[in-house]
């Protein structure tokens, strides 16, 4: 028998009472770990207001395109979303126009996993819109979705086709406009996964037997670490021009990228995983605000080619430093737009 204070408690009260008070407390630490790790970041105080400018904002419909969109709108740009689900966005631009009353903000159809509809896009803003000060090149997709696509129209894989090589053209025919605006910036929205990978990328421009071109350029670490060495090199070809290009991780979200992984994951580590994203990580609001930090503070109006996490400046995985590989991830990339080199 033990005794705490006049209470008298049996052994086995003890030993069954004392190892889940110490899981308890082992669990409330672990919790509080991932919260810290993930679940904080620095929220922008700029004060900049960005009357007379335009912002495109790719995937502005939902998540934290959206909540960045919200943000440029109440600072007073002219705001793009860029969607491909028009229904969405149409919404998703009403919204913001009633929460800012900023009503100069426009819904536009694009579709990155088809390189088609990227031209139409870029030609229809080359042809309408006068300047470009902010490209937020924010959409992506984590997994195949389950109607069982996994190429893109040009028959790359889906999730690399359409984070990268989408972005890769948009960004390419709206250059132009984003110098005659100068400053302007370019901001790609990538993830720490991209440290997860491990090897060089291989431009085997294929096709493989699916007919895949690339074959070995898939998945989304591989496709995050291209929009860091995209912005890298873009930072180089812009030198001089006043067009600065950055990428950033935004943190981990509870967004609908996750959706995806409920058809995959058993419903236990599911359903443990949406607690965490829900209660110990970012919102899309906490996740957009590197995207707005980048988009907004003047502390960084001449700063270039620099990966971000929580609103600073921090290292990216070594492969997106070796200039000679982004060079050749620029050569590639030029050929999978078919552009001439």
């Amino acid at each position: 028998m033990w005794f705490f204070g006049d209470e008298e408690v049996s052994d086995g009260m003890y030993y069954v009472g004392y190892p889940l008070m110490f899981l308890g407390m082992y669990l409330l630490v672990v919790m509080v770990v991932i919260k810290l790790i993930w679940g904080t970041t620095r929220y922008c105080r700029s004060p900049t207001r960005l009357f007379g400018k335009t912002a495109i904002v790719t995937g502005g419909n939902a998540g934290i395109g959206k909540e960045t969109a919200l943000e440029l709108a109440f600072r007073g740009a002219r705001v793009i979303l860029a969607c491909r689900n028009l229904n969405k966005a149409k919404q998703a631009a009403q919204e913001i126009k009633e929460k800012t009353g900023n009503y100069n903000v426009d819904y536009q159809y694009l579709d990155l996993s088809d390189l088609t509809s990227v031209r139409k896009f870029a030609e229809h803003i080359n042809g309408s819109e006068p300047r470009l000060d902010l490209l937020i090149n924010n959409a992506g997709i984590a997994y195949e979705p389950e109607n069982g696509l996994t190429l893109t129209s040009q028959r790359f894989e889906l999730v690399f086709g359409t984070n990268y090589v989408g972005h890769f053209l948009l960004t390419y025919l709206l250059m132009d406009l984003l110098k005659i605006s100068s400053p302007s910036r370019i901001i790609n929205v990538s993830s720490f996964m991209h440290k997860l990978h491990r090897s060089a990328l291989d431009f085997d421009p294929g096709p493989n037997k699916e007919g895949m071109r690339y074959p070995n350029l898939v998945a989304y670490r591989c496709s995050k670490l291209a929009n860091v060495m995209h912005a890298r090199e873009l930072a180089k070809r812009l030198a001089g021009t006043g067009v600065t290009a950055n990428s950033l991780h935004p943190g981990v979200i509870n967004s609908e990228i996750w959706v995806p992984f409920k058809s995959r994951w058993t419903c236990l580590v599911f359903f443990v995983w949406k607690f965490i994203l829900r209660h110990l990580c970012l919102d899309n609001r906490g996740g957009a605000q590197t995207s707005i930090f980048l988009a907004v503070d003047k502390g960084v109006m001449s700063v270039s080619g620099k990966y971000f996490s929580r609103s600073v400046e921090s290292s990216e995985n070594k492969m997106a430093r070796d200039d000679v590989a982004c060079q050749r991830l620029w050569n590639a990339s030029l050929d999978m737009c078919g552009l001439s080199q």
